[in-house]
């Protein structure tokens, strides 16, 4: 079985992010790890990749999170015995979050809830019922998205269609209005369009993600992310990518162009 491209990518594609984010040098990094500049340098671009006991305390070293550790862990270990990366339950998050910062084009598909990064603290807090994390954590997760997505230059093109199942419940939170005013933020941004889809559509009752490089130099192939109850995985098949696409292309033909007031949506 091939080993997956896109984790391929990946693994030092969140070595450069920790790095970046650690504030170290290659040689105060080095230096802990006890290897030379040069072998950072290596991890860095993919032209080695570190076992597994040396990704741990690189990722110790730049001050990653228990969680991120593991995941980064997980993939190296998967890739380390030839198998594809995939069907890794909800830790792909941290996949999302590469592909997010650095790929051109991704579009979005969520039918009932507002997407992850396009949410408020409240909407997270409250209207988020059963969570299996801590939620706060969840959160931090979710606003580091944010915030990377909205500081982008130049920014990717965002193409997000929501069900209108997602906005009909803000009418009874006080704060509804707050996550509306959220979503018009993102919406003017540019080279970003946000579509309200109306009804239920055959075959695509959960949530996915198309992210596509759009000649940006440092991503990945292009993949498909998609959750479901019992999974959430990445395709990269060139065949299933193009079915997703071409399916919310169509959907996104009948969606409605977002804007106005909470009221015009919610009746």
């Amino acid at each position: 079985m091939p080993l997956s491209h896109l984790a391929d990518w990946y693994v030092p594609a969140e070595l450069q992010a920790l790095y970046t984010e650690s504030g170290l040098t290659y040689g105060q990094i080095g230096a802990k790890l006890g290897v030379s500049v040069r072998t950072i340098g290596n991890y860095l671009t993919g032209e080695t990749r570190p076992k597994l006991a040396m990704a741990a305390k690189f990722a110790e070293v730049c001050g990653a999170t228990e969680k991120r550790t593991e995941f980064l862990i997980h993939v190296i270990s998967q890739m380390d015995h030839g198998r594809i990366v995939s069907d890794l339950e909800e830790r792909n998050i941290f996949i999302i979050e590469r592909a997010e910062a650095t790929y051109g084009e991704f579009w979005k598909w969520e039918p009932w809830y507002i997407p992850g990064p396009l949410q408020i603290e409240r909407y997270h807090m409250e209207a988020l019922a059963g969570q299996d994390e801590q939620p706060m954590q969840q959160w931090k997760r979710k606003l580091r998205r944010q915030v990377m997505i909205l500081r982008r230059k130049p920014a990717p093109v965002m193409r997000i269609l929501i069900g209108l199942n997602a906005l009909q419940p803000l009418a009874q939170w006080e704060w509804g209005a707050d996550q509306f005013k959220k979503l018009l933020e993102f919406d003017r941004m540019p080279n970003c369009e946000i579509r309200i889809l109306e009804g239920l559509h055959r075959g695509v009752e959960h949530s996915f993600d198309i992210f596509r490089p759009a000649e940006m130099t440092k991503t990945g192939p292009a993949f498909v992310y998609v959750e479901a109850l019992d999974q959430s995985r990445h395709i990269e098949e060139a065949i299933k990518i193009e079915m997703y696409h071409g399916r919310v292309n169509k959907m996104w033909s009948f969606g409605t162009r977002f804007g106005g007031r909470l009221d015009d949506w919610v009746h």
